[in-house]
């Protein structure tokens, strides 16, 4: 192909304009496309189709987190914003004067990993004209200096690990006193003997006290994060979907190029989803037998007769034989009887979470992750992987 022939998008279809085209590792997405990614997302270079299309059924899915969403507080100085939402206990850093539209990321606060206060110190020399008109040094040098502040929020997200937004509206100039002599920035900055010779001192005292502001409400979600049972539970829940998320995505991939999945994988994404089910059965039904409910689900895919043709993935409802996943390390049958002397649910209610899935095209809440997901012809959660129809 020639590097002016026509291209199209491998998400809608449309032609992509000269210089439109926004590579991927193997395909091609318009910049329509591309602007439904989170803005903090900074891999696309080096994303395939299938991270892509994972990315933007989750982004898909925040539609609804967002309308959900109702700020109780608003932090920062420009027009980034952090918005806390206390009664979810979810935030978002957003510039939006219509949110819905522009669908900001909504993290819960067991997602915030700290912050950090970026200072930048900039300073150029102040000159004077000689008798011969030349410009030239004062001696000692004199300097200015400007500052630029940056809060940079770090998460647990899979699609990326911070949330870097202006706290100054560019340069803070405060004349020839450096503001932190021997430091390069950071939160602590006393306000006692200063050379008070800018006219911005208060501005840069502002971005301080808003830097401080900002880290506080962060180490606020860690520590309440930290002391909810609950909220630790989400923060597990959150990086077991993401990774079954990235193994399906990678599954996907295999499938393309090689015509089936590689069996650790699969093994793998098996687990996680187990995983994923015992804790939200868990929480429906609290510490009883119902934790295993979820293990036994999977466990009647797991123990489905081999399709023609070789294993199919997790997400087709038969990922691996049952002697392959015990060779693995998979759950056996002791588990399920296990399951069974505790009082777990067996068929019968998995028949009737079945009876109750609409059909493929419709959408559903995934039992086992409690999304709102579309349901494909492979009858599929689109955010754990599990069979749910």
């Amino acid at each position: 192909m020639g590097l002016f022939d026509k291209k199209f998008c491998d998400f809608c279809g449309n032609k992509i304009g000269l210089l439109g085209n926004k590579k991927l590792e193997d395909a091609n997405m318009c910049k329509d496309c591309a602007s439904k990614l989170s803005p903090w997302f900074s891999e696309r270079r080096h994303s395939t189709k299938a991270d892509i299309d994972q990315q933007l059924a989750y982004r898909e899915q925040n539609k609804s987190a967002v309308a959900a969403f109702h700020a109780t507080r608003t932090l920062g100085n420009t027009s980034t914003k952090l918005l806390i939402d206390d009664n979810a206990r979810k935030f978002m850093v957003t510039s939006a004067k219509d949110i819905a539209a522009a669908n900001p990321d909504v993290l819960d606060f067991s997602q915030a990993q700290g912050c950090d206060l970026d200072v930048k110190e900039h300073r150029s020399e102040i000159r004077r004209t000689d008798s011969s008109g030349k410009s030239v040094s004062y001696n000692p040098p004199r300097y200015k200096y400007s500052y630029e502040f940056h809060a940079i929020i770090r998460v647990n997200h899979p699609y990326f690990d911070e949330m870097k937004f202006a706290l100054s509206n560019g340069y803070i100039e405060v004349g020839e006193q450096p503001m932190n002599p021997g430091q390069s920035g950071g939160w602590s900055v006393s306000r006692s003997g200063f050379n008070l010779l800018g006219n911005k001192i208060d501005e840069y005292y502002k971005c301080v006290d808003c830097g401080n502001e900002i880290k506080a409400a962060i180490d606020g979600m860690r520590g309440a994060a930290a002391a909810d049972p609950m909220a630790q539970q989400d923060a597990r829940l959150a990086a077991l979907k993401a990774e079954a998320s990235q193994l399906r995505a990678k599954m996907d991939a295999q499938v393309a190029q090689q015509g089936c999945a590689d069996p650790t994988d699969q093994a793998r994404h098996m687990q996680v989803q187990m995983e994923i089910a015992n804790i939200m059965a868990a929480r429906q039904q609290g510490a009883g037998g119902m934790a295993f409910f979820g293990a036994n689900m999977a466990l009647q895919g797991l123990q489905q007769p081999m399709p023609a043709g070789g294993p199919r993935r997790p997400e087709d409802g038969g990922a691996i034989p049952m002697q392959q996943a015990m060779a693995q390390g998979g759950y056996q049958q002791p588990m399920q009887q296990q399951a069974m002397a505790q009082g777990g649910y067996q068929q019968p209610m998995q028949q009737q979470a079945m009876a109750q899935a609409p059909a493929a095209g419709g959408t559903m809440v995934c039992p086992f992750c409690q999304a709102t997901t579309a349901i494909g012809a492979a009858g599929i959660c689109t955010f754990c992987g599990s069979k749910i129809v």
